[in-house]
């Protein structure tokens, strides 16, 4: 991947915090900072929400031929991963 995925995510009592993920040693890294903070979080775990935008994302980038087959298989194994601990079973 060329460039990072960004973006901010607003929660229902008006906070925010932004998401950072980079392409690094054959995965991605999730960064989190909460708005006002200087210095980003690298132990957050990821929302539902976060990884359905991230994924989201990689499949956009993915059709435009900006994300390769290997950042996309990466990204959906990151998130079949994550279901466990988001208490989601597999629906297949």
């Amino acid at each position: 991947m060329r460039r990072d995925i960004n973006w901010t995510t607003k929660r229902d009592d008006g906070s925010r915090y932004e998401v950072r993920v980079t392409w690094f040693s054959g995965t991605f890294k999730l960064q989190f900072k909460e708005r006002g903070a200087a210095k980003w979080e690298y132990d957050r775990k990821p929302s539902r929400e976060d990884w359905e935008t991230f994924l989201d994302a990689i499949e956009r980038r993915y059709t435009r031929k900006q994300a390769t087959l290997k950042e996309m298989e990466e990204a959906k194994r990151m998130v079949e991963a994550a279901k466990p601990l988001l208490g989601e079973e597999d629906s297949e």
